[in-house]
């Protein structure tokens, strides 16, 4: 019995190790990675070639055809040339071949901005936020993703949005800008200085950034430690340094000037609205000498002389109204 089970044994072994070539050539070859033609594709996109860049990642995925760094690069170019449905066609078979959350965070930002371009804030709104989630250290995605909130006016859900896009990168000026906005929708109107003023410092030729300043002073009922006069005036000190930093390339249509128009024109009316008030006190303070001066007249002739505040003494009983004076026949 052990010699029989020893002498199948070794018929078992013998067919095992005469089958393992056939075996190993039933075996699919391990999948080629194509990443010197991706990288040549990313490289074209970089440089502005998109056509050769979906040539490059075409010869990508003929080695390839499921891998998606070379699906994204082409769906990228295809996106730069205005082939959206190329592009979306990519997108598809990206997910079917399990895209990476990066991947997928750049396809979403694409989406979302050929909604941006329909003017669809909502699904703008819907595809950043994907986007975002996607890649959340990415803050760019974040700073994207409120603007939209802003373009809506929805400055509750920009605001830590727009925080977390500053805090993920403290020198995102355009982040500190979007911030800024959001606190003035809010009404913080000294937050939104602060986010300004850091925009300003890690850019100081940022001509929004001073225009938002502008704004800021110009809309704001107040702001601390100034008058109305200082704060109009502020407001057109940021305008006219806004202009002088856009220069040549002012377009006829900005709003600046109509802006330093309108805190002009505010200025104006306070001063006539203090004039009328200065006169008004003017008035009275002259009525009141009057009374006095009557008052002591009275006083020294022996009449009586009514409290300040009394009303007028009621007429005698029994007297007759004076009858209306009679008009003058020219």
């Amino acid at each position: 019995m052990r010699r029989a089970l020893g002498l199948g044994s070794s018929i078992v072994l013998a067919l095992l190790v005469s089958a393992g070539p056939a075996l190993a050539r039933r075996q699919p070859p391990p999948a080629v990675i194509p990443t010197e033609d991706t990288q040549k594709a990313r490289d074209l996109y970089k440089v502005g070639r998109y056509p050769d860049a979906v040539l490059a990642a075409k010869a990508a995925l003929n080695k390839n055809e499921r891998y998606t760094p070379a699906m994204l690069v082409m769906a990228k170019s295809y996106y730069k040339l205005h082939k959206y449905e190329w592009m979306k066609k990519l997108w598809e078979m990206m997910q079917a071949n399990g895209a990476s959350s990066a991947e997928k965070a750049e396809v979403y930002q694409m989406l979302a901005f050929l909604e941006v371009d329909q003017k669809n804030v909502p699904g703008a709104i819907i595809l950043f936020k994907q986007a975002a989630e996607a890649k959340p250290d990415d803050a760019i995605l974040w700073n994207n993703l409120g603007a939209q909130y802003l373009a809506a006016k929805n400055y509750a859900d920009a605001t830590p949005v727009l925080e977390k896009a500053s805090q993920l990168q403290p020198g995102f000026a355009k982040a500190h800008l979007n911030l800024g906005d959001a606190y003035r929708g809010l009404k913080q109107n000294e937050r939104a200085q602060e986010e300004y003023q850091k925009a300003l410092q890690l850019f100081p030729n940022y001509a929004d950034a001073v225009f938002n300043l502008g704004i800021l002073y110009l809309d704001a009922d107040k702001m601390p430690n100034m008058d109305l006069f200082a704060k109009n005036n502020t407001a057109i000190q940021y305008f006219q340094r806004y202009k002088q930093m856009m220069g040549g390339t002012l377009p006829p249509s900005d709003p600046a000037e109509g802006y330093m128009a309108e805190a002009q024109d505010k200025i104006k009316k306070e001063e006539k609205r203090l004039d009328r008030l200065k006169k008004q006190q003017e008035r009275e303070a002259a009525r009141a000498a009057k009374k006095a001066a009557d008052d002591a007249k009275k006083a020294a002739a022996g009449q009586p002389v009514p409290p300040p505040g009394a009303a007028p003494a009621p007429p005698t009983p029994g007297a007759q109204p004076a009858p209306p004076a009679a008009p003058i026949i020219q």
